[in-house]
């Protein structure tokens, strides 16, 4: 039974969708504020609160087994202790971002059937193959910091329905939702998912759900997705082609501390669409090319 458990911007989706979601205050309301201020506010919050030392690279080689450290349930929080302090301290500097979106009322008054018709519309930010992936797992989880449940979910299944393939599994998606009430978005935020410390914390709370029995994949492609990835007894796959993007993924690739050496072949070669990298007691660190490659892991 494979449990998947993903991010949703640029993994699920082509792109990052909360520039899609920006469109709505000036779509299906009056708002004079330009976006470009709550741009303004975002990288302001990175001068105004500071965050904790980032200790890099965050896989540790294991001298006397020329790989890396083992990790494990014991020693996750021991070996990616500083990430996961970074990860957390970033938590006001989104939230600094978010307020403001509160305070203007940027969504209040958008109605929920406005936000189903807009994600609809736009099916075509998924990732091709991801339809697929979907259906040959028994559980959907979105993990994301996107900012509408109603808009995640409404466009996978649109999407769902349009490609006719018969019942997918239901989706159960935690991210920093807008809130809503009598079917309308009152303008607030949950805050539930606004790190990658929230994602590897949320993650924790479904493995302990879940049947011995389940083989648990978690799919992601950016920094805020590498503690997930790295978590202990889940299958944890980078979704990035280095191709498509060069430049994310030898950064990556970087902060995790993997050999550029012994990437090159993966990077370079047609055909070699997944790399396995075992560093866990249980599952492993897969580097995948597309959705498509991740279904043939799954049989």
């Amino acid at each position: 039974m494979h449990i998947l458990i993903a991010d949703f911007d640029d993994t699920i989706t082509n792109k990052d969708t909360i520039a899609t979601l920006a469109e709505l205050p000036y779509l299906y309301k009056s708002f004079s504020v330009p976006w470009s201020h709550f741009v303004d506010t975002y990288k302001q919050g990175f001068d105004k609160f500071p965050t904790s030392e980032r200790t890099l690279p965050l896989l540790r080689t294991a001298d006397k087994l020329k790989g890396y450290e083992t990790i494990n349930s014991a020693n996750y929080h021991n070996i990616f202790g500083p990430e996961l302090a970074y990860q957390k301290s970033l938590r006001p500097i989104e939230l600094n971002s978010i307020g403001e979106l509160e305070r203007q009322r940027a969504f209040a008054g958008i109605q929920l059937t406005q936000i189903q018709e807009f994600a609809e519309s736009r099916t075509s930010l998924l990732r091709k193959g991801f339809l697929e992936a979907w259906k040959n797992c028994s559980e959907l989880h979105i993990l994301s910091v996107n900012w509408c449940q109603q808009f995640i979910e409404s466009l996978l299944l649109a999407a769902a329905s349009k490609a006719s393939l018969g019942p997918f599994p239901a989706i159960q998606t935690t991210c920093n939702s807008l809130c809503v009430q009598e079917g309308l978005l009152t303008g607030q935020f949950a805050k539930t998912i606004v790190t990658g410390y929230d994602k590897a914390d949320k993650l924790g709370q479904i493995c302990r759900t879940c049947q011995p029995d389940s083989t648990l994949w978690y799919v992601g492609d950016s920094e805020t997705d590498l503690l997930p990835i790295l978590y202990p007894n889940v299958n944890g796959v980078l979704l990035l082609d280095p191709h498509e993007n060069s430049q994310k993924f030898w950064k990556i690739t970087n902060v995790l501390g993997l050999s550029t050496k012994n990437l090159q072949g993966y990077a370079d070669t047609p055909g070699v669409d997944t790399l396995r990298i075992d560093c866990k007691q249980k599952g492993a660190l897969y580097l995948v090319k597309s959705w498509k490659a991740f279904t043939k892991l799954l049989r």
